[in-house]
């Protein structure tokens, strides 16, 4: 449009010029010196045009070929860069393709001069490990670190992750340890090192790291629940650890689980702090009733009459809870109350046989004094049913006017 525009002018004005040349061609006369020449005004004008569009071309024509070698470089340099992104697409799909060494000499033949060198490199450092190749692969990190040393970060947070995959725990740690301390809150480098940690069984080091991690708005939390109740798990059966400080780092609906409660109460039986580990228990059975936190409930030393009173409001939400009617065939026969005792035995056996109950079911025929082979029918019983044998035959039960009668 413009050069129309541009020629229509040029046009009109040559047209005007040559109306008025035709009308009146004019006389100039141009003298230096002895010299002097005589024309018209119309050669004048149109040797003035010529002079003025050789000058302009001439001058046009030097700047250009000034340029000349910057434009051969950046052609050249386009060129290349085409050339490296097509053997970077080629070698990332040689690459999904499983062809590893292909790949890897694809990636790194145009490298230098790709417009994203960072992505050849660490391109090429997995297909060297693919290959089983890590001093290579580590080879072409260090080139990428080289190539952009804006980027630390970045490859070295790659660097882990090819390590944590090629199973070189140790090696990932020490580099996510140092990107760590460089950035805290990199949401990447603090999951990735707390998959190490626990890939590596350090628990301790799990525990400081998560408070970080929970409180990361970036990081969802079921990336790090599971490794969590893992890592708890392992803690609260650590010998030797004290787990006070580890107990009140939970919150209110951890502790009501009972793996941790359980854990934690049976310390603090250990160390003879009944009354603390029973509101522990309490707390948690009331949420749900849970056969291990029933035993450990057993064994406070605390009132037996109050225990007893206890376990008899769960049985009234759970008749069928074998574990309580044991628990409580255990205590009363522990006050004196045997009857009571054969009553909560014998409804846990007809429910369904277990080795304590026959245990408890010999004990309480040996404190009644019956024979001996009544006891230890239930004691043989009781032991074949541990071993997941058949059971021989039934023990013997008491009625209610305490005689001695065999099981129909």
């Amino acid at each position: 449009m413009r050069l129309t525009l541009t020629f229509i002018s040029a046009l009109i004005i040559a047209t005007g010029l040559a109306y008025l040349v035709h009308i009146d061609p004019g006389f100039v006369l141009l003298t230096y010196g002895d010299i002097s020449i005589e024309t018209s005004l119309a050669v004048l004008v149109f040797l003035i045009l010529i002079s003025f569009i050789i000058a302009y071309l001439s001058i046009r024509l030097f700047f250009n070929v000034k340029k000349l070698p910057k434009a051969l470089a950046l052609w050249r340099t386009q060129h290349k860069q085409i050339r490296s992104q097509r053997e970077l697409s080629d070698g990332v799909i040689d690459a999904a393709e499983g062809h590893w060494k292909r790949s890897e000499k694809r990636l790194l033949k145009h490298a230098s001069q790709s417009a994203t060198p960072l992505l050849n490199y660490i391109s090429a450092a997995q297909a060297a490990q693919s290959q089983g190749a890590y001093e290579r692969r580590d080879q072409y990190l260090v080139k990428a670190t080289k190539a952009l040393p804006g980027q630390t970060q970045a490859i070295q947070l790659m660097r882990a992750e090819l390590q944590f995959s090629a199973g070189q725990l140790e090696q990932a740690l020490a580099s996510l340890q140092q990107l760590h301390t460089d950035n805290p809150t990199q949401p990447a480098a603090l999951v990735l090192l707390m998959k190490t940690y626990h890939q590596l069984k350090d628990w301790e080091a799990l525990h400081l790291l998560l408070p970080s991690i929970r409180a990361h708005k970036m990081i969802a939390m079921d990336q790090w629940k599971l490794i969590e109740n893992d890592m708890l798990t392992h803690l609260f059966n650590k010998p030797g650890l004290s787990l006070t400080s580890l107990w009140n780092t939970l919150d209110k609906g951890q502790k009501t689980i009972p793996a941790y409660a359980a854990a934690y109460a049976q310390s603090l039986i250990q160390s003879q702090q009944s009354e603390h580990a029973e509101s522990i228990l309490l707390k948690s059975l009331h949420k749900q009733v849970n056969s291990n936190l029933l035993r450990l409930y057993g064994l406070l030393d605390i009132d037996r009459s109050k225990k007893i009173q206890q376990l008899e409001k769960w049985l009234k939400k759970e008749p069928s809870h074998i574990n309580i009617l044991n628990i409580l065939g255990q205590l009363c026969m522990q006050q004196g109350l045997l009857g009571k005792a054969k009553d909560y035995l014998d409804k846990s056996l007809s429910i369904k046989p277990s080795s304590m109950a026959y245990l408890l079911m010999g004990h309480l025929h040996e404190k009644q004094d019956h024979p001996v082979e009544h006891a230890n029918r239930c004691y043989k019983s009781g032991l074949e049913l541990s071993l997941d044998l058949p059971v021989s035959q039934n023990p013997p039960s008491l009625n209610e006017s305490g005689i001695t009668l065999p099981a129909k």
